[in-house]
């Protein structure tokens, strides 16, 4: 068996190896495809530790009932059909949702239960979200292997090692990858499905079946995550054409490839049905709908009058600067990402790689940002929706800090490279350390960090944060043994802060709707109360606690002046912020 004596022995022999391979500059790629691997290990298992930190997002509720009532679907032979109504837009598959309803009942050994409860009854059951939570983070440590896996193809291990920390040390996507059920699940989809493609077409005409199959589970399981899936279809036939093309040049034989087409529609057609089991709404018309609901998603109309805070302005959703998108990807990733990009345009011609495979990741960067800019598709939320993206421009970034070590030689020189490397990794790492569950809130210095994006763009805007807001109501009962029942308000379903107050307080905590006005706390974030309290100074001189990043408060707890005790002024007042009127 082993213990955690060995464990840290070999965390420091692949810590060792990856420095002494950084700095010898010599030739070590088994070195590295070793420490890729026990990072890798010990990044998953961390992962997994620490996804119980994190609260629930304002989705997460939503998306579990429709997993369920998928699930039902199934199980019934298709006589339930609730899920075709849990979900008016349809355009979100289950793949996720019902891998998580399947995980819960195999360990709870009750899914007969969950599958019962009506909506928000899951609410009442523990672990069930921390369980969530933990498969949450196994797809987002998925993508970041996968991102690893891409940059080994192209490159070797050593590039592998360097996505995969540089992936890993991004706070945004590390945040996510607890508890994030849509983004992050196509994020690793996406990485999947391109690892797959340059392993097919590297080892074409004589792929490995299963190379073959990797690449048929992959869009699979994209389409059975979202709609977008159908964007990777198109990247195999578009990749393919391209490979085939490129060798008809250089080898000057134009014979058409019949065999390559009917195998890439042959695992396109394979990927397309086994997908659609986990879509319901797909199932039922498997060429419009599929097709609908993507169209639905680019535009998303329901969300088109949101109020979206950009640059200090609240803006509609569809209304939007183009730039919104790009400049929050710069705004918003560590420095690494930045020096990178920079390496890569500034030794473009002297990175010697397989051009095939360096346009695809182009491509796959891209595209989709291109795309909803010229399609002014409905944003919000910063740029979670474009997490899939990340783990291919995080290849590039990190491709072109390989070829600058290894052109910095050894000596003087190398060192100093190895040295701003670690620099540009060190920050987000103390940051992440600091200010842990709340990594998804992280901001570059390009904005003065998260202090001066305050108050400019959004933060908490998924409410991670309500969980240590909920948890310190709990405190706060028991140390100030109120000793009556209290009603906890919420700008969210009043279930969330249940889920965390209820194992505390039992039946001292009441039902209370978003229309009561009888209630003894209110927590929630400054861009969710109503327009006329969003003019007043932020934090409210009610607020008894606030839930804070850097001196930034995330989320506060109200009072209710006439209803409960008041503790007096807190000692240490969170930030204030100029309040905008949202003009729309």
């Amino acid at each position: 068996m082993i213990g955690p004596t060995q464990v840290v022995r070999s965390c420091g022999a692949s810590i060792k190896s990856f420095w002494d391979g950084l700095t010898s500059g010599g030739p070590s790629e088994s070195r590295y495809q070793y420490s890729f691997w026990i990072l890798a290990v010990l990044g998953g298992a961390l992962m997994l530790l620490l996804s119980g930190d994190y609260g629930i997002t304002t989705d997460e509720g939503h998306r579990s009932y429709c997993g369920r009532m998928i699930l039902k679907f199934f199980l019934s032979g298709g006589v339930d059909r609730t899920c075709l109504s849990a979900d008016p837009r349809n355009f979100y598959s289950g793949f996720f949702d019902v891998l998580a309803a399947l995980l819960y009942g195999g360990i709870s050994g009750n899914l007969n239960q969950l599958l019962s409860l009506p909506y928000g009854g899951e609410f009442q059951l523990p672990y069930y979200f921390e369980i969530r939570h933990m498969l949450n983070a196994l797809f987002g440590f998925s993508a970041m292997v996968f991102t690893g896996l891409i940059a080994k193809e192209i490159r070797g291990w050593r590039a592998a090692v360097l996505s995969f920390l540089f992936i890993c040390l991004t706070p945004r996507f590390f945040g996510h990858s607890m508890n994030n059920p849509k983004d992050i699940p196509a994020a690793m989809a996406y990485a999947m499905t391109l690892w797959s493609m340059i392993r097919f077409l590297k080892t074409w005409p004589h792929p490995k079946a299963s190379t073959v199959l990797c690449l048929t589970a992959s869009l699979a399981i994209a389409l059975g995550i979202r709609a977008g899936g159908l964007l990777l279809f198109c990247y195999l036939f578009l990749f393919s054409g391209l490979a085939w093309l490129l060798h008809a040049i250089h080898e000057k034989q134009w014979q058409v490839p019949f065999r390559m087409f009917f195998c890439i529609a042959g695992i396109a057609t394979a990927a397309y049905f086994v997908g659609l089991l986990f879509w319901p709404y797909g199932m039922l018309d498997p060429i419009h709908h599929p097709l609908q609901a993507l169209a639905e998603s680019v535009h998303f109309q329901l969300q088109k009058d949101l109020p979206v805070l950009f640059d200090g302005n609240y803006f509609p959703a569809a209304q939007l600067p183009w730039f919104y998108i790009p400049k929050w990807i710069l705004i918003s990733v560590p420095f690494f990402i930045h020096l990178g990009l920079i390496f890569f345009a500034a030794f473009f011609r002297q990175i010697r790689l397989q051009g095939l495979f360096l346009f695809m990741l182009l491509f796959a960067v891209f595209f989709p940002v291109l795309f909803a800019i010229l399609k002014h598709s409905v944003l919000y939320d910063s740029w979670r929706h474009f997490l899939f993206v990340y783990p291919p421009l995080v290849v590039l970034s990190a491709l072109a800090w390989d070829y600058f070590l290894s052109r910095a030689g050894r000596g003087v020189l190398r060192t100093l490279s190895v040295g701003l490397l670690l620099l540009c990794l060190a920050e987000p790492a103390v940051w992440m350390v600091r200010f842990h569950p709340n990594e998804s809130v992280y901001f570059n210095s390009l904005t003065g960090g998260l202090k001066g994006a305050y108050g400019r763009y959004e933060t908490d805007y998924w409410g991670n944060s309500l969980r240590a807001a909920s948890k310190w109501v709990a405190s706060f009962y028991e140390t100030q043994a109120l000793n009556r029942p209290i009603k906890v308000k919420s700008h969210v379903d009043s279930m969330l802060p249940e889920y965390y107050l209820m194992p505390e307080l039992g039946s001292n905590l009441l039902k209370c709707r978003r229309s009561d006005t009888d209630w003894d706390f209110w927590i929630g974030q400054r861009w969710s109360l109503p327009d006329m309290i969003k003019k007043r100074p932020w934090p409210p001189s009610t607020t008894i606690h606030a839930v804070e990043v850097d001196g930034v408060p995330l989320c506060v707890v109200l009072r209710n002046p006439s209803r409960i005790y008041d503790p007096g002024p807190r000692k240490n007042p969170p930030l204030k912020v100029p309040v905008h009127d949202p003009g729309i």
